[in-house]
C-alpha cells in the first residue's frame, strides 16, 4: 500500500498524518508513506512583476519545515516517510503525484470551513475528494473555523 499525506504545516495536516500512521500501523503489510507539501505561487500576468533571481523562497522554506516536522512525527512513531516538495496548484500537484507513484490512498486534513470563508479560501480537500481516482481520507482537526 502507498499512502500520500498532504502536509501544509497546519494542525489539521498533523491530524491527517496521525490518522495515516494509525492506519499503516494496523495493516498486515508495510505501507509506503509519502508526505507531500506544495508551494503554490500565484503568477502575475507576464511582464507585470518578476521576482529577482536571489529572492528568498519563503513558501518553499515553509513547506520544507512542515515536511521536516512530518518526518520527525513519523520517525517518533517508528515509520519512515518520504518527503516531497512540489510546486504548482496544490490539489493538482497532489493528485498528479499520487497518480505517478500508484498511491492507494490520499490523507488530507480539512479545516471544516463553511459559507463565505470556504468560498473565499476554497477547499483543497474538497477538490481532492471530487477529483481523486483513489480513496481520500479526510481528517477534521481541532482548529475548525
Amino acid at each position: 500500500m502507498k499512502f500520500v499525506v498532504a502536509i501544509d504545516g497546519s494542525r489539521v495536516a498533523k491530524h491527517a498524518l496521525a490518522a495515516a500512521l494509525d492506519l499503516a500501523a494496523e495493516m498486515r503489510t508495510p505501507a509506503e508513506l509519502h508526505a507531500v507539501a506544495v508551494a503554490d505561487y500565484a503568477m502575475p500576468p507576464a511582464g507585470l512583476a518578476k521576482a529577482p533571481a536571489d529572492a528568498p523562497d519563503l513558501l518553499g522554506d515553509e513547506a520544507r519545515v512542515a515536511l521536516d516536522v512530518a518526518c520527525e512525527i513519523a520517525a517518533a512513531r517508528g515509520f519512515t516517510i518520504e518527503a516531497h516538495l512540489l510546486r504548482g496548484h496544490v490539489s493538482v500537484q497532489i493528485l498528479e503525484f499520487a497518480r505517478s507513484i500508484g498511491a492507494n490512498l490520499i490523507a488530507a486534513g480539512t479545516h471544516g470551513r463553511k459559507g463565505l470563508a470556504r468560498a473565499l479560501v476554497g477547499s483543497t480537500c474538497e477538490r481532492l475528494v471530487r477529483q481523486a481516482e483513489i480513496p481520500v481520507l479526510t481528517v477534521r482537526g481541532e482548529d475548525v473555523s
